[in-house]
């Protein structure tokens, strides 16, 4: 009974956020170092975002859009975006083998991850993730309109797949390798809302519940 309580708190706080198209606020990035070991940092609303990793190049504002949408559209075609990532908002990578992550400066709930141009049509792309998601959805993008599957939960691979991801739960962090090395493939992130701090105590409370009736009942 007390498992199933905490469940329902854990999942009302997650269901809290909003189960229709929502406004995302994309990172707005400001700076970045590009290389292997590059870097980059921006803003989501009022939390600072740090990746760190393969940087090809970013964008900060300037230059080409790739977040255009064809049809179907690969980013506001699904329930839960209502708009597609900022133009010329972008980190771009292309080296393969290296550990990509991004921080947040506090948890957000239910990440967004935008992808252009993942992987060629003749050349599949994965991303190995350390969490699993969702396929929120795929389209016709600025190169095109390939497809993609997902493998273990947490490996997307890409045949010029251009679409948005999403993963649940409250989320400091999100690590993942590209393979094999490819052109460029870019990506940028969101969140429809940063959790209001009692929204985000009744998940933490439900889901370290959970963790201490798991400890006690193994």
């Amino acid at each position: 009974m007390k498992k199933r309580i905490l469940l329902g708190i854990a999942a009302a706080a997650i269901s809290a956020q909003p189960a229709s198209a929502a406004l995302i606020s994309w990172t707005d990035w400001t700076s970045a170092t590009n290389g292997a070991a590059g870097s980059a940092s921006g803003t989501m609303g009022s939390v600072s975002v740090e990746y760190s990793g393969d940087v090809n190049f970013a964008q900060l504002g300037t230059g080409t859009n790739y977040w255009t949408e064809g049809t179907p559209a690969p980013y506001t075609a699904s329930s839960f975006i209502d708009n597609a990532p900022t133009a010329s908002e972008m980190i771009a990578m292309s080296r393969s083998g290296i550990t990509n992550t991004i921080t947040f400066s506090s948890a957000v709930v239910n990440p967004i991850f935008a992808i252009v141009s993942q992987g060629r049509n003749s050349l599949p792309v994965s991303y190995d993730f350390d969490r699993p998601f969702t396929v929120l959805s795929e389209g016709e993008g600025y190169w095109g309109n390939g497809t993609y599957t997902v493998s273990g939960g947490d490996i997307l691979t890409g045949n010029e797949f251009h679409g948005a991801i999403q993963f649940q739960g409250i989320v400091n962090s999100l690590s993942w390798e590209a393979d094999p090395e490819e052109f460029w493939h870019g990506f940028t992130v969101g969140v429809a809302a940063v959790p209001e701090p009692g929204t985000l105590a009744l998940l933490t409370l439900g889901l370290a519940g959970l963790v201490t009736v798991r400890s006690r009942s193994s």
